[in-house]
């Protein structure tokens, strides 16, 4: 388990606090204390909420203070308004995506192509309210066979293809908010191996969702293990942010009976037996409200600090980090060497990777690739003018290692 230096939890800002005490309310419904909220800078915990996707469930707990006839909330910076607004839009967001999966999966139903909703479509009826769980796409493993017959429907429903056979998931958007990723694999086999070797019999594992024919469904055990891997995926990447950690509280609390044993089996075989028992003792630590937060070990505040401060998909800068910390062995400290090689690459990719680059966005040098050469002055020119704040931004991060 990765940790950072000891944390001081007397030195968090009080907009983390308030963010995750009105979280653990609106998790339960229950009102939360008047005092505590008008001891809240409202702005601040609004802008930490909507940057975990946490605003429409802290917004519903403040609701709950003014269903219980709680006194009137100061509001000097006229947040509420705009809070309530990102609730709604979260409500709104959630019912048109569903519509537009009821399409889809419809055509895949007609077309005799099995699939497999993903991740929130699961997770969100589980949440306290409609949108209280909030998405950003539709996630869809289906019969990686029917490929490109799936993404012609998707052009021809007006969706922007912005990615396809790149990796184990293809990338389709339409505004205002269509977002779908479709998956042919839960997890690229060169990135994590063990994963993919463990998910290539899933399709043996899946049981029909009921009245179809083609919808399949994972067991309560094998759609935790998947959430528990997918977790992990962003963890030790980019990052996670504390909705992964409620995602893990609400699923144990709604699936009170899963089968331990099972669990404990299949877990060791992908290496994520020790994550799965820190993350759930530290989400019923942190939710149960029967519990006292003073009982976490200082691992445990590490851990629900680093959740707390990260975005929803964490950060890019935990990316570079990251990709730089692989490369080096474990427990030994990060060289000058090794942080050249990492740039050296990010400036000059191999051959493989510049005729991808190709392909997606210079068709003519897809064309003729003898001019290899001349791509990549032309790809770093293009990086420069369109990034060059963020190419700044990782070299500036990976030199400080």
């Amino acid at each position: 388990m990765k940790g950072s230096s000891k944390t001081d939890k007397s030195g968090w800002s009080k907009a983390a606090w308030g963010m995750l005490y009105l979280t653990a309310c609106g998790i339960h419904t229950q009102a939360p204390d008047p005092e505590r909220v008008l001891a809240m800078d409202l702005k601040k915990v609004y802008a930490l909420s909507r940057s975990q996707s946490l605003n429409a469930l802290t917004y519903m707990a403040l609701e709950q203070m003014k269903k219980a006839d709680g006194p009137e909330i100061p509001d000097p910076d006229q947040v509420l308004p705009a809070w309530e607004e990102s609730r709604n839009k979260a409500i709104r967001k959630i019912m048109l995506i569903d519509g537009a999966r009821a399409q889809l999966f419809a055509y895949l139903e007609g077309k005799g192509i099995w699939h497999l909703p993903l991740k929130g479509v699961i997770l969100g009826p589980l949440y306290p309210e409609l949108g209280t769980r909030q998405m950003s796409d539709n996630d869809i493993l289906f019969d990686g066979t029917y490929r490109r017959e799936v993404r012609e429907w998707f052009a021809a429903h007006g969706y922007t293809v912005e990615s396809y056979g790149e990796g184990n998931h293809d990338e389709y958007h339409k505004a205002p908010v269509y977002n779908f990723e479709m998956h042919v694999a839960l997890f690229d086999k060169t990135a994590y191996p063990q994963m993919a070797d463990y998910y290539l019999t899933l399709k043996n594992r899946l049981k029909l969702a009921p009245g179809k024919a083609y919808e399949y469904c994972m067991t309560d055990e094998d759609f935790y293990l998947y959430m528990l891997a997918h977790m992990y995926k962003h963890y030790s990447n980019s990052g996670t942010g504390l909705r992964s950690l409620l995602d893990v509280y609400v699923y144990n609390r709604a699936k009170s009976k899963l089968d331990r044993a099972y669990l404990d089996q299949e877990l060791q075989k992908i290496g994520l037996l020790e994550f799965e028992e820190q993350m759930r003792l530290l989400a019923d630590k942190f939710f149960d409200p029967a519990l006292k937060k003073a009982d976490l070990t200082e691992q445990e505040w590490e851990i629900l600090h680093e959740l707390s401060f990260n975005h929803t998909y964490g950060r890019i800068e935990n990316i570079w980090r990251n990709t730089v910390r692989k490369t080096q062995p474990e427990g030994e400290p990060i060289t000058a060497g090794v942080k050249f090689r990492y740039i050296l690459r990010r400036l000059f990719p191999s051959r493989a990777h510049m005729e991808k680059w190709c392909e997606l966005y210079s068709p003519f040098f897809h064309r003729h690739k003898w001019l290899m050469p001349a791509a990549r002055v032309w790809r770093f020119i293009k990086a420069e003018k369109e990034q060059g704040t963020a190419m700044k931004k990782e070299f500036h991060t990976v030199r400080k290692m």
